[in-house]
């Protein structure tokens, strides 16, 4: 990846999930000012047109490293694994067979509970997903870029259960 499409090149930060909020936020404010638009109002369309471009990407890194989900995502990517790719060898990892199994589980009993019985089954499903990121992280930290992949694509099945659990409550 380029400076362009690497958050931590472009906001000078080592690839690493644990960052410092602070940092990043400093790191964003000095970067916003520099390639504020702005900055080259007397000058041509090209100079405005970079200006603007740089502006985007240093809002599109700074919306990637401050969630803690887009940051290992991006780390993952930079890894050699595109998890919005199918490609066999690059692409998101297949889940397994028994995780499919288990998330059919998980909408069978969606469909039997109650309002009660969703609302346990909702929060055992976040509890899911948040411990499918640490697994990742814990993943990434040991430098076992597939292993986090394949727990990313989990997280990715938990929260799209909960968007959908979230889409159909009354």
């Amino acid at each position: 990846m380029s400076v362009d499409t690497d958050p931590f090149a472009l906001f000078d930060l080592p690839r690493r999930h644990a960052a410092s909020r602070d940092a990043i936020e400093q790191r964003y404010l000095e970067l916003s000012r520099a390639a504020h638009p702005d900055n080259v109002v007397g000058e041509g369309t090209a100079a405005r047109r970079a200006a603007v471009e740089r502006a985007s990407a240093v809002n599109a890194a700074y919306r990637v490293l401050r969630d803690p989900v887009l940051r290992a995502e991006a780390l993952v990517k930079l890894g050699g694994i595109d998890l919005d790719s199918t490609d066999p060898e690059r692409g998101a990892p297949h889940p397994t067979q028994a995780f499919l199994l288990e998330m059919i589980d998980l909408r069978e009993r969606l469909d039997d509970g109650g309002p009660d019985g969703v609302a346990a089954l909702r929060d055992d499903v976040e509890a899911r997903c948040d411990a499918a990121l640490d697994a990742a992280v814990d993943a990434l930290d040991a430098g076992e870029v597939r292993r986090a992949a394949e727990h990313l694509v989990a997280r990715r099945y938990f929260q799209r259960f909960l968007d959908e659990t979230d889409s159909s409550a009354p």
